[in-house]
């Protein structure tokens, strides 16, 4: 009767938590593309002759999608947590580092 009981539920007693790495990571990724999409708009926006601030917005959003590669692969890692955020953090982060890598090399490719 027990198990029925949970099982209708979903009660599930356990001492995992969320990871923090994972959710700080999951944050950063997700600012790194919030910055780039507003940098390539902005951009785009001005036919190509970005600001001085708008390159420096995306090196630095750059370093904070390594740092974010980062905080994911360590959250991997870590015993008794979830693993939903560090999944989805991994995979963004690679993502959010991916393009700004590409969108570099391109432009030292083009120049």
């Amino acid at each position: 009767m027990a198990q029925r009981r949970r099982r209708k539920y979903g009660y599930k007693f356990t001492e995992k938590t969320q990871s923090k790495k994972g959710i700080a990571a999951f944050i950063l990724a997700v600012l790194s593309i919030a910055i780039f999409i507003y940098v390539i708009v902005n951009s785009f926006h001005h036919g190509g002759n970005g600001s001085m601030y708008l390159g420096s917005a995306g090196v630095s959003s750059m370093l904070v999608a390594l740092v974010a590669v980062v905080l994911a692969v360590m959250s991997l890692r870590e015993e008794e947590s979830f693993k939903l955020f560090p999944y989805m953090s991994t995979v963004l982060s690679f993502l959010a580092a991916g393009v700004w890598i590409a969108i570099y090399v391109i432009g030292f490719l083009i120049v």
